[in-house]
């Protein structure tokens, strides 16, 4: 599993871009929890169109595509008959995922 303070983050700035690709925001730290989103500062007196909720719907969404394509990977090597050491050797990444 990934780092879930990550996709919160990347969750933030997806659902940032589709409301407005010119929105600036600073987040100081990492952001982990519904006080930590409600603190982020947005420059020009905007605010989110999203909830807390809704972040961490996407921060899931985000978290289930990374481990599918993941999956994927390993899957692909396994049917080249590599040995999980191979596939370790080629990406740590997935050393869960096997």
């Amino acid at each position: 599993m990934g780092d879930t303070s990550i996709m919160i983050h990347e969750a933030i700035n997806k659902l940032a871009v589709e409301q407005d690709a010119t929105m600036r925001y600073e987040i100081l730290g990492f952001c982990k929890t519904e006080t930590d989103f409600n603190a982020i500062e947005i420059e020009n007196d905007k605010s989110f169109n999203f909830t807390w909720a809704d972040v961490q719907a996407k921060a899931t969404e985000l978290e289930q595509e990374a481990n599918d394509k993941k999956n994927t990977k390993v899957s692909a090597y396994r049917k080249l008959e590599m040995t999980d050491d191979e596939i370790l050797a080629i990406d740590p990444t997935l050393a869960d995922h096997l």
